[in-house]
C-alpha cells in the first residue's frame, strides 16, 4: 500500500482562492436556492400569465370560431335561400315563357284564321260588289228602256186624253149653247127680251 498523505497543511490554509468554507458554501447555496426560487416564481408568474393569456386567446379564438361558424351558417342559409329563390324564379319564368309561347301560338292561329276569313270576306265583297254593279247597270238600262216605253205610252195617252177633252169641250160648248138658248127663250117668256147672257 502506498503511504497516506498528511492533510494537516491543507486544513490550515483558509485563504485558498480555489476552495470555500462550508459556511460560505452554505450561504452561496442558500443564495443560489433563493435565486432559483425567485427565478422559479418569476417563471411561474410568467407561465401563469402565459396560461391566462393563452386561455384568453383560446376564448377569443373560440368566440371567433363561433362567429365564423355563425357567419358561415348564415351565408349558407342566405346562399340556400338565394338558390331556392333563383330556382323558384327560374320555374316561374319558365312557366311564364311557356304560357306566353302558348298564347303566341294561339294568337298566331287566330291571326291566320282571321286573315283567311278576311281574304274570303274581301273576295265575297268584291264578288257582291260586281254583282251589285251589274245589277244596278242592268236596272238602269231597264229603267231607261221603261222610261222610253212609258214616255211613248204617256204621250199616246195624253194625246188620247187631249182628243177626248177636245171632243168633250166641243160637246160641252154645244150643250152650253143649247142651254143658253133655252134660258133666253124662258127669259123672253117672262118678258125680258132684251136681256143678254
Amino acid at each position: 500500500m502506498p503511504p497516506k498523505k498528511k492533510k494537516g497543511k491543507k486544513k490550515g490554509k483558509k485563504g485558498d482562492a480555489g476552495e470555500l468554507s462550508v459556511k460560505d458554501k452554505y450561504t452561496k447555496t442558500l443564495q443560489e436556492v433563493d435565486s432559483l426560487k425567485h427565478e422559479l416564481e418569476t417563471r411561474t408568474e410568467l407561465a401563469r400569465r402565459s396560461d391566462a393569456r393563452a386561455n384568453d386567446l383560446k376564448l377569443k379564438v373560440s368566440e371567433w370560431e363561433d362567429v365564423v361558424a355563425s357567419e358561415k351558417e348564415e351565408k349558407l342559409d342566405i346562399s340556400a335561400d338565394m338558390v331556392r329563390q333563383y330556382k323558384t324564379m327560374q320555374s316561374t319564368m319558365a312557366l311564364r315563357i311557356h304560357l306566353l309561347e302558348t298564347n303566341l301560338a294561339h294568337m298566331q292561329v287566330q291571326l291566320d284564321t282571321t286573315k283567311t276569313k278576311l281574304e274570303e270576306t274581301e273576295a265575297e265583297k268584291s264578288e257582291l260588289q260586281k254583282k251589285y254593279d251589274d245589277t244596278v247597270e242592268k236596272m238602269e238600262r231597264e229603267m231607261r228602256d221603261m222610261e222610253q216605253k212609258y214616255e211613248g205610252i204617256l204621250v199616246e195617252a195624253m194625246d188620247a186624253v187631249a182628243g177626248k177633252l177636245e171632243q168633250a169641250q166641243s160637246r160641252w160648248n154645244n150643250t152650253c149653247q143649247l142651254v143658253q138658248l133655252r134660258n133666253i127663250d124662258k127669259l123672253r117668256e117672262f118678258g125680258l127680251p132684251n136681256l143678254e147672257l
